[in-house]
């Protein structure tokens, strides 16, 4: 069973969406953010999906097993300028597999189709975020070559204190 890579295209909207909502929902259960449950608010992101698609800074990439989609990397390509030397960075927001196509190395070959499709754009550098408590996934992308570049922290505020 071979794992194909392909460029997510305007019929993909559903099936992207439902893969960012499988994976905050599993980033919620973990200490993550919680998720937004409103359905007006999804049907709005689905159609916002679509316009993404088309943008030639951004990256959907599909893994599909057989002809099901099991995985999904979401990518962009940001400008650094200002106060930094200019140069083009990818951003990786979202690596999603289905748990029951996990360990078979959907996640390895999302993330090397990305960075090829990132360096073929002139990106120097990539980066992404991951929850301290993703030890398999900090793991995959140590294996990958990715360095711990930063440490973001949070506090958590008592309502009305």
């Amino acid at each position: 069973m071979s794992i194909q890579i392909r460029h997510a295209d305007d019929d993909d909207g559903h099936t992207i969406v439902d893969f960012i909502q499988a994976m905050l929902q599993e980033m919620e259960s973990v200490g993550g953010h919680e998720v937004n449950h409103d359905g007006k608010f999804w049907r709005w992101y689905r159609q916002e999906i679509a316009e993404l698609i088309r943008m030639r800074d951004r990256l959907y990439l599909l893994a599909q097993l057989e002809n099901s989609a099991v995985g999904l990397l979401e990518g962009k390509i940001i400008r650094l300028n200002e106060v930094f030397v200019s140069l083009d960075s990818f951003h990786i927001s979202v690596v999603y597999v289905e748990p029951k196509a996990r360990r078979r190395g959907i996640a390895t070959a999302l993330v090397r189709e990305a960075l090829r499709w990132a360096s073929k754009q002139a990106c120097r550098e990539a980066d992404l975020n991951v929850l301290s408590n993703n030890d398999k996934a900090r793991g995959l992308y140590k294996k990958i070559g990715f360095e711990i570049f930063q440490h973001k922290l949070r506090l958590r505020l008592p309502l009305n204190a």
